[in-house]
């Protein structure tokens, strides 16, 4: 049975602007927060996949790591605590992307075991939609925390 491959995933990467308020040092100090906590992960991630052959996954074991690496991810976020509205209501949204990533994964997992190749199929497919949304939520993240 061919199993389904799925491909690298994208880092959040942002260039923290430091401003001298109060206000913008708050927000400053959440977006560094986020970012580095964020990016740690998805450097993992991103090792978890390069080490396998042309980046994809194949196998039941590497879609659960990868899914308890994205459920790490969204606990993370969950434990941030950031002050900044915007901020947090963005991670919110990136927290969801990754819960909803995770469940994708172990879905794919759980197919893969069943070993109903239809099934894993339609979870990978499901998988590359939701981790094809983190650009967008990446894109505004980028852009609140470099507004000066």
């Amino acid at each position: 049975m061919r199993q389904p491959a799925i491909g690298k995933t994208l880092v959040l990467a942002v260039v923290l602007t430091l401003a001298p308020s109060a206000c913008r040092g708050q927000r400053n100090r959440d977006c560094e927060l986020f970012v580095t906590s964020v990016n740690g992960v998805l450097s993992e991630i991103d090792r978890h996949v390069s080490q396998l052959d042309g980046g994809e996954l194949t196998n039941l074991a590497d879609m659960r790591k990868l899914a308890a690496l994205y459920q790490a991810l969204a606990e993370k976020i969950s434990n941030m605590n950031l002050v900044t509205p915007e901020l947090a209501k963005e991670s919110q949204a990136y927290r969801s992307m990754v819960t909803t990533a995770a469940a994708a994964a172990n879905a794919v997992a759980d197919a893969l075991a069943a070993e109903d190749l239809e099934k894993a199929l339609a979870a990978q497919n499901q998988f590359t939609s939701v981790v094809s949304q983190e650009d967008h939520v990446v894109q505004r993240i980028n852009a609140f925390c470099a507004a000066r």
